[in-house]
């Protein structure tokens, strides 16, 4: 896992999950060291009221988190 700079553009209205609980789902730009953007990025999950107060984080803040890429795929099913 790399720490990494991140500006916070959007999250979703929390929702209950199964596995994860109540998380909400975050997108930001993420930073190169300079806080130039270099590409978009989804955060999830986030247990966002779970978080310690002064840890949250508002729309268009810039969070340092550390944070690794999903390497599973995840099959979509589709029903008829």
């Amino acid at each position: 896992m790399e720490r990494r700079k991140i500006l916070i553009a959007t999250k979703t209205y929390p929702s209950i999950s199964t596995k994860y609980q109540e998380t909400v789902c975050t997108a930001g730009v993420l930073l190169d060291d300079d806080e130039k953007p270099v590409q978009w990025i989804r955060i999830y999950p986030i247990r966002f009221r779970q978080l310690d107060f002064d840890k949250r984080y508002p729309r268009w803040s810039i969070v340092s988190a550390k944070i690794e890429k999903m390497t599973k795929i995840i099959e979509k099913k589709v029903f008829v």
